[in-house]
């Protein structure tokens, strides 16, 4: 029975994918979204110049580095099936799953790879993004670490549960 439930729990979001390709789309144009908002905020409080020109050369390579740091974070929550449930921990494995508020190892888990995921995005964003800039390394140190606050993955928390 193991057996079946995870790999019912790997193949879940393949077949979202095929099922649902279209759902995909806002979720994409959101994420750009946010991210060039993130960094247009940034950049008119801290009253940097050449905003659009700033924009243009590091928006692409800011929103692919997020989506490469949630995935990172989120190889690791698939990964935990192999973990846990060979280790004979069935039912943090399941949590982690359905509702990682449901138990304290769930949940410790789960912000691990929130933060795994911000730490992805904030090395990427830090050492790639940002260098076709003329930005200062102090401000895009900040950038990055701003990137890597605001675009936290916190849906990994969200009990799937929910949605079923």
């Amino acid at each position: 029975m193991k057996k079946e439930i995870r790999l019912y729990n790997m193949m879940f979001p393949v077949w979202l994918l095929v099922v649902f390709p279209v759902a995909w789309i806002p979720v994409i144009i959101s994420n750009f979204l946010i991210d060039s908002a993130v960094l247009l905020i940034y950049l008119k409080i801290k009253n940097i110049d050449g905003k659009k020109e700033i924009w243009k050369k590091s928006i692409i390579r800011i929103f692919l580095f997020g989506i490469l740091g949630d995935i990172a974070g989120g190889l690791l929550m698939v990964g935990e099936t192999f973990i846990f449930d060979n280790i004979g921990m069935h039912g943090v494995s399941m949590s982690i799953t359905y509702n990682p508020w449901g138990n304290i190892i769930a949940f410790l888990y789960t912000v691990m790879c929130m933060f795994i995921a911000s730490f992805v995005i904030y090395k990427l964003d830090k050492k790639f993004a940002l260098r076709k800039t003329a930005l200062d390394d102090s401000v895009k140190r900040k950038i990055a670490l701003i990137f890597a606050v605001f675009t936290t993955p916190i849906l990994f928390l969200m009990p799937s549960y929910w949605i079923y």
